[in-house]
């Protein structure tokens, strides 16, 4: 999961008193112990001690950790989507508005002096290949949000002439899952210890959008 954005605290409207405030607890408990040690400190003892909450607290949530780790990419993701669509809303020509998407997903949070939101990313990437082959339906219902942003995008280019005639909704997933398949593989290297470079990355980027863009251009 390449952009490993800030909590998106849930809204209180539809849960019962205290059970909103609860869960949110145990999701940024969940982001605070990955950006500090990583997967291996992502424990359910950690995040019921971090939460201050109790084990019935936990698994009145989730049955398991792979469930928080689910809950983390689903609120990530959607916080990726609130983003990228509010930036989006102001650039008016699509073939920029989905090169800001792509770009931003593959920089995600280097440069901005979040050394722990890296290490969560490396973790979370980690986490994505497994959870692909064993939980892949909530995976991608988590992805939904992101890939709608990227859709409409690319709907727009093809009203407009500048993106040639296809399914919309898979052309967002297909360049998706080439960005993330790539990063997956820097983050991992970053992981074991191989220094980010803001320079690199941007190259990268570079190459990854004109590959996308002459793969979907009219």
């Amino acid at each position: 999961m390449p952009y490993a954005a800030p909590p998106l605290l849930l809204p209180a409207s539809g849960y019962p008193d205290g059970d909103c405030e609860r869960t949110n607890a145990l999701i940024r408990a969940a982001y605070d112990l990955l950006d500090e040690g990583g997967l291996e400190g992502l424990t359910i003892r950690a995040v019921l001690a971090r939460a201050g909450l109790a084990r019935r607290a936990f698994y009145e949530r989730f049955q398991g950790k792979d469930d928080l780790v689910l809950a983390v990419f689903d609120n990530s993701l959607r916080a990726a989507a609130l983003y990228f669509r509010t930036v989006t809303a102001q650039i008016p020509e699509p073939v920029e508005a989905l090169r800001a998407i792509v770009t931003g997903i593959v920089m995600g949070q280097l440069g901005r002096g979040q050394a722990g939101a890296n290490r969560r990313g490396a973790a979370l990437s980690r986490e994505h290949l497994r959870l692909a082959q064993t939980r892949p339906a909530e995976l991608n219902s988590a992805l939904e949000p992101l890939l709608d942003v990227m859709a409409g995008h690319v709907s727009r280019g093809m009203a407009e002439g500048v993106f040639r005639k296809a399914d919309a909704q898979l052309q967002a997933r297909l360049i998706y899952n080439l960005i993330s398949t790539t990063i997956h593989t820097v983050l991992l290297a970053e992981e074991q210890g191989t220094v980010a470079d803001r320079s690199e990355r941007e190259g990268l980027a570079g190459e990854l959008w004109e590959f996308c863009r002459r793969a979907i251009v009219a």
